[in-house]
């Protein structure tokens, strides 16, 4: 097999692997009785708030629905649904009363957190540990290597 066909063929892995482990997210969402819409919700909102600390600069219904390109009704909807299950709160604007804020409780921080270490961490860790020795040895050398081409490629742009 030609050199370009076998990177190809890595590359094809390796959104194989982000496929699995994207799908072991959803399964996982479904475990915490989580919709795949809501879950995304969950996601949005977190990725909305790393910047910012202040819960009272968190974002409207209005600019969540805005960014996952959904409807206001339909995100208020999700959102009320996500706030029964304690996983989001909604804070009135003190500057205008008519908006609401959303952000995450902390159960929904916890639901979050744990999805993400049994999709990415532990299901990639248990699929690597069930793999032989020196198949993992030469894994964790390849991908070394790449890590180390990745750097002084990006270094050199």
């Amino acid at each position: 097999m030609e050199k370009e066909k076998k990177i190809q063929k890595i590359i094809q892995y390796k959104e194989e692997i982000n496929t699995l482990i994207h799908n072991k997210y959803h399964e996982l969402a479904k475990k915490y009785e989580l919709s795949l819409e809501q879950f995304h919700l969950l996601i949005e909102l977190d990725e909305l708030m790393i910047d910012i600390a202040d819960e009272f600069k968190a974002p409207t219904v209005g600019q969540i629905a805005k960014n996952i390109n959904n409807s206001q009704n339909t995100v208020s909807e999700r959102i009320t649904r996500l706030e029964n299950k304690a996983l989001v709160k909604r804070i009135r604007d003190v500057s205008d009363k008519r908006i609401s804020r959303v952000v995450l409780t902390e159960k929904g921080r916890a639901v979050l957190e744990a999805i993400e270490k049994e999709a990415s961490s532990k299901y990639l860790f248990n699929s690597i540990f069930n793999m032989d020795e020196i198949d993992i040895n030469n894994l964790l050398n390849s991908l070394q290597k790449l890590v180390q081409e990745m750097n002084s490629i990006s270094t050199s742009i």
